[in-house]
């Protein structure tokens, strides 16, 4: 009945670090300019489903990102590394459809971080809320040690 009053969470999407977006050496998410959220300095190579939610948007050339919708109506971007869509598709794999329903801790995505840092670029990852649909971000857990699909980001009401 309350429903619309509780908490949700966004997991993180990979295990790694939490990093406060701002602290990302790359103006278009450290500025917000694409929306909140938070970065992950992954120790993983395996996006996973950050909350059940329905793969929106698949970045079909370069892979390197997804757009997830979840049920309420809240859009999230999960972007693997910066300038990434440089390598056009090399060192990442996309293992779901778009328009597919995936439950938290669903493999969404692998990628091959040796390659993506031997050719220059950052494996940094990012998840924004894009679109907030009236949702507010009411806490960010920044660095800490997180398990991809495990420990919560973000929590928003």
């Amino acid at each position: 009945m309350f429903e619309i009053f509780k908490k949700k969470k966004l997991y993180s999407p990979v295990s790694g670090r939490s990093v406060a977006l701002s602290n990302v050496q790359d103006e278009v998410f450290s500025s917000l300019m694409m929306g909140d959220g938070i970065a992950i300095d992954p120790i993983d190579q395996v996006i996973v489903a950050p909350c059940d939610c329905l793969v929106k948007l698949i970045m079909k050339g370069s892979k390197h990102a997804l757009g997830l919708l979840m049920n309420n109506g809240v859009e999230v971007l999960i972007h693997v590394g910066i300038d990434t869509v440089s390598l056009e598709g090399e060192g990442f794999e996309v293992l779901v459809e778009q328009g597919q329903k995936v439950k938290l801790g669903t493999p969404l995505l692998k990628f091959d971080k040796d390659y993506i840092i031997s050719k220059g670029y950052s494996t940094m990852t990012m998840m924004i809320i894009t679109e907030p649909n009236g949702s507010k971000i009411s806490k960010k857990y920044e660095d800490i040690r997180v398990q991809g699909g495990e420990t919560p980001v973000i929590d928003f009401c």
